[in-house]
């Protein structure tokens, strides 16, 4: 709990995925949160302690806080009392995927009538760079402030993992670009009371920051996918190379190939290239990732023959253990499937949960599409509920055999076990 002598008052502009638990984990550390969204339904929800996504520990808080530290509202106007107004607000790319930023243009003008002298703006939305600067200047020219003098501006972005949230919040540093010294040092004081480790910086370096850690993860997964595909085309398993490049070998570190989707990592690469020639490494790894669906579908063509048959895609959303199913790869998977002319059946423990035995039961085709804990931990039983001829499909190496597709029949109780000591790694061949 922090002690303040002042009660400062706290606003997020939208209490999705990033802005609930922020809330959350503000209201937890004694400050009184505003929580602010559009849609009297999700806010009435939340309002009763129901939380409206799966996020760790995030229920518990909730009801803990909801009404004491923590109040939804769809009322802009509670901003007049808050000295920190956080907007968390979405930042979509369109059609030719350009950044779209005019939902915040649009927040900002409705913000600036109710906000006071002295109120900090702390923006947490992915965005392009420049950004940050172009919102200061569009304050300045629109309200009656000046960022710097008046009101404070500052880009300090979240880079939690989701579904781990109110974890995460208190562990990993913050960075904090103000839109120029003054806001920086002011919103650097707002962290400083939260966390250990906090980065002041401008804020184009770090909108950059923040855009690099997710470039850097996506191609990072764009390699191991290409490597996936290189090994094949070589009649070889990824899982028997990443063990063998990785093994013992202080440089190694090579990632395992796997579905790359998401609202951060799908699109936030696109921030970064209006402005450089050099597009191709970003757009290449955009093209690896999302060819893994159909690259998967032609390694089961060439498995088995493929004929009018069943498939089962386990697990829809973009990552494991959470219900988010943005830009989640198993949606065009699905698509791909249905137009070669074949049945698809789905399950996702948090959102389409179900029978799995009978999905299982009735496939052809099993492919295991998001390696959520539910299906690691229930290896065994889906080798019993599938067909004996049936074809597995797990890039994620799930069930250890170290192949992408294999037979039920192929898999030993022995090999549902969780990973075996990665020091040693174990050689197979191709099904």
């Amino acid at each position: 709990m922090i002690d303040k002598e002042s009660n400062d008052k706290i606003a997020i502009i939208g209490i999705g995925r990033v802005g609930l638990p922020l809330g959350l984990f503000l209201a937890g550390k004694g400050f009184a949160v505003h929580g602010i969204d559009l849609s009297e339904d999700y806010v009435a929800g939340i309002a009763k302690g129901e939380m409206p996504f799966v996020e760790k520990g995030a229920e518990e808080v909730l009801k803990a806080e909801v009404g004491k530290r923590f109040f939804p509202t769809t009322d802009l106007k509670v901003v007049s009392e808050c000295k920190y107004v956080i907007m968390t607000l979405g930042t979509p790319v369109d059609e030719h995927m350009n950044p779209v930023h005019g939902q915040i243009e649009e927040v900002i003008s409705g913000l600036c009538p109710h906000l006071s002298s002295g109120s900090t703006i702390i923006l947490r939305s992915t965005v392009s760079p420049g950004t940050t600067e172009h919102i200061a200047r569009h304050i300045n020219d629109n309200s009656q402030f000046t960022v710097g003098e008046d009101i404070y501006l500052a880009f300090c972005p979240e880079r939690i993992a989701e579904g781990n949230s109110l974890e995460e919040l208190e562990e990993i540093p913050q960075i904090v670009g103000g839109a120029e010294e003054k806001s920086t040092a002011v919103a650097a004081a707002f962290f400083e009371q939260l966390l250990d480790l906090v980065l002041p910086t401008d804020s184009r370096s770090a909108e950059l920051a923040k855009l690099y850690c997710n470039m850097y993860r996506y191609i990072n997964f764009a390699v191991a996918n290409e490597f996936m595909m290189i090994a094949h085309q070589y009649d070889r398993q990824i899982h028997d190379i990443v063990a063998l490049v990785n093994t013992g070998y202080k440089r190694g570190g090579l990632k395992s190939p796997g579905f790359t989707g998401g609202p951060c990592l799908y699109k936030d690469g696109f921030f970064l290239l209006s402005k450089t020639p050099f597009t191709e490494l970003i757009y290449t790894s955009w093209k690896i990732n999302e060819s893994v669906p159909s690259f998967l579908l032609q390694k089961i063509a060439d498995t088995v023959d493929l004929d009018r048959q069943v498939f089962a895609v386990l697990g829809l959303s973009f990552k494991k253990n959470i219900d988010d199913s943005r830009n989640s790869l198993s949606y065009k998977l699905k698509k791909l499937i249905h137009q070669d002319g074949h049945e698809v059946l789905l399950h996702d423990p948090y959102l389409e949960p179900g029978s799995l035995e009978d999905i299982v039961k009735r496939a052809d085709v099993v492919i295991v599409a998001v390696n959520h804990d539910e299906y690691r931990d229930r290896l065994g039983e889906m080798v019993a509920w599938a067909k004996p001829d049936a074809v597995f499909c797990d890039v994620w190496n799930l069930f250890q055999t170290n192949k992408i597709c294999f037979s039920a029949a192929s898999v030993k109780p022995s090999k549902t076990r969780p990973a075996a000591n990665p020091s040693k790694p174990t050689l197979s061949t191709q099904l």
